[in-house]
């Protein structure tokens, strides 16, 4: 129990607030409003452990279990610091960032913040608003970072941001609509 109470100290410090608590007391969930989604801790008394949820996209959700606080401490120390860096990344540096790893969740937290208006417009303009919109906009930029390898650091960055998520988009679309010609 002391452990728990450890964990929610941890968590209270950094900014979570109460959220909801199981009836059975076994669970806790805890809260911390961001700037894109809400991250969420669930602290369980049956396995000692905290298990944090936090959204690197507005459609990615992402999970992390902590069995000693030590490790909740520097887990989040680390990635408070990161958010301050992806919000003083450049699309450049994201890019470059991206060619070398596609999996680099910061850059791509980084270039989607940055550009969030950019790729609303081009989804729209390519697509129908809705649900739909959302699950297009994952598949949209994750072609888009298949092809950062592609991005050479003389082109400009906007413009190749903007001419891949042109190209990603009537890409997709063609692709759904001969996936329904062929149904006929």
């Amino acid at each position: 129990m002391e452990k728990l109470k450890a964990f929610q100290d941890v968590a209270r410090s950094n900014g979570f607030v109460d959220g909801e608590e199981t009836d059975d007391g076994t669970v806790l969930w805890l809260k911390k409003p961001t700037a894109n989604a809400e991250n969420r801790m669930c602290l369980d008394s049956l396995t000692n452990s905290v298990t944090v949820f936090w959204a690197t996209m507005p459609w990615k959700i992402n999970s992390r279990t902590f069995r000693a606080v030590s490790d909740l401490e520097e887990w989040i120390t680390q990635t408070s610091g990161q958010a301050g860096q992806a919000a003083t990344m450049t699309n450049r540096d994201a890019l470059i960032r991206l060619a070398t790893d596609k999996h680099d969740a910061l850059a791509l937290t980084s270039l989607c913040a940055t550009n969030a208006e950019l790729i609303r417009s081009a989804i729209a303009r390519y697509f129908e608003s809705g649900t739909g919109s959302a699950k297009v906009r994952s598949v949209v930029m994750q072609r888009v970072v298949e092809h950062a390898r592609s991005y050479h650091t003389d082109q400009d960055p906007d413009q190749w941001l903007a001419k891949s998520l042109n190209s990603e988009c009537d890409r997709l679309r063609n692709e759904g609509t001969q996936v329904k010609a062929n149904r006929v």
